[in-house]
């Protein structure tokens, strides 16, 4: 998987700069699953971000583990944010739909891990005046 470039709105300390943030998270989360690399989330990570470390942590067990991830990228199908605190804290919902996704282990076996599905991100962020940071992320299933 190729580095995910961020929408240059993530540049902006405004609700539409944090959708962009938020949606930059997303691929990220998708990154570091299929790379095995969690650093470049890490870094857009709070340092209490409890969801953040819970994905770290994951990575490496899988990476330690010696198998990967196999999925295709995560759909941002709805979003929206409002600005809680102006130019600084900022909710961001976003809606995104996952296929199914499959472990595959060191010797080339696939194990369709999930279905996929449909999942709400709940982000609390801030600008920081040099870019985004994640200070918590809250996961919600959708049922069809």
């Amino acid at each position: 998987m190729a580095f995910p470039a961020p929408d240059p709105a993530i540049a902006e300390p405004s609700p539409e700069g944090a959708i962009a943030a938020g949606t930059q998270f997303v691929a990220l989360y998708d990154y570091a699953y299929s790379t095995g690399d969690s650093g470049p989330l890490m870094e857009m990570s709070a340092e209490g971000c409890v969801f953040c470390g819970h994905v770290r942590d994951r990575v490496q067990e899988m990476v330690d583990g010696g198998y990967s991830t196999e999925a295709d990228p995560l759909r941002v199908s709805l979003s929206d944010s409002a600005e809680i605190r102006e130019d600084e804290w900022f909710r961001v919902h976003l809606r995104a739909e996952q296929g199914p996704v499959a472990t595959v282990t060191r010797d080339g076996t696939r194990h369709q891990t999930s279905e996929g599905g449909t999942v709400d991100f709940i982000f609390a962020m801030s600008w920081r005046g040099d870019g985004w940071r994640v200070e918590a992320v809250t996961l919600e299933s959708v049922t069809p």
